[in-house]
């Protein structure tokens, strides 16, 4: 299910049976002296793969290109800052070409939570969803799913995002360097209650993601399935 390790014929009859596209979105961004700097991306990668197992289709590889990052807002190093017009452009050129493959469902999986950051990437799927009624476009950051049952899941390298690190990649996680005094977010970079972070709580929040998330989407896939052949006969 991983799009870059299939071969032509595998894809092919994944767009027959299950045509859903997955496309993991985060960046290369300070996430405290204790986890990886592409912790967005590596997150909602692996929880994309999750959700990809549940519901079926494939997983495109994880997009580095973040905008509203750590190092304009506060000199953060070791962070790479894309502007708002090249992440737009770049999803809308994805959306593109996975709508011209043939996927019926795309699911926009967001592991970076800057609000303009965000908002960019609503604007692509918005341009593409004017041009093209089909396909059926879900764009989430992958903590909302679970915001769906009131479990609170988003944060900046804290509890919650280290805790979905320990569970995907401990061994990319160092809790230990994190300083002994109370941590501060304006000096380290992370949420203050980064080390409350437990593997459990990742392995939770992972849990509730699939659940909530694969039934909206095998929705779309029978919304998508139903209407797609009388909507391309006339045009799109």
């Amino acid at each position: 299910m991983k799009y870059e390790e299939m071969k032509p014929g595998q894809i092919n009859a994944v767009l027959r049976e299950c045509p859903i596209a997955y496309l993991p979105w985060g960046a290369h961004e300070w996430h405290g002296v204790h986890n990886p700097i592409g912790l967005d991306a590596l997150k909602a990668h692996y929880m994309a793969l999750e959700l990809c197992r549940e519901t079926g289709g494939v997983v495109l590889p994880p997009v580095y290109c973040g905008y509203q990052t750590m190092k304009p807002w506060a000199g953060f190093r070791h962070t790479l800052e894309f502007s708002r017009e090249l992440v737009r452009q770049l999803l809308y050129e994805y959306l593109e070409n996975l709508y011209d493959e043939g996927f019926k469902v795309i699911v926009l999986i967001m592991g970076h939570y800057g609000n303009k950051h965000v908002e960019a990437l609503k604007e692509a799927v918005e341009r593409f969803t004017e041009k093209h009624r089909y396909p059926k476009v879900l764009a989430i950051t992958d903590y909302e799913p679970a915001s769906w049952v009131g479990v609170e899941g988003g944060d900046h390298a804290g509890k919650n995002e280290t805790s979905l690190m320990l569970h995907f990649r401990p061994d990319l996680v160092d809790l230990s360097r994190l300083p002994a005094r109370e941590l501060d977010f304006a000096r380290d970079g992370c949420t203050v209650n980064a080390k409350e972070a437990t593997a459990e709580r990742g392995a939770m929040l992972a849990r509730l993601f699939v659940e909530q998330a694969a039934p909206k989407v095998r929705a779309l896939l029978a919304e998508a399935l139903a209407q797609w052949p009388r909507e391309v006969a006339s045009g799109d």
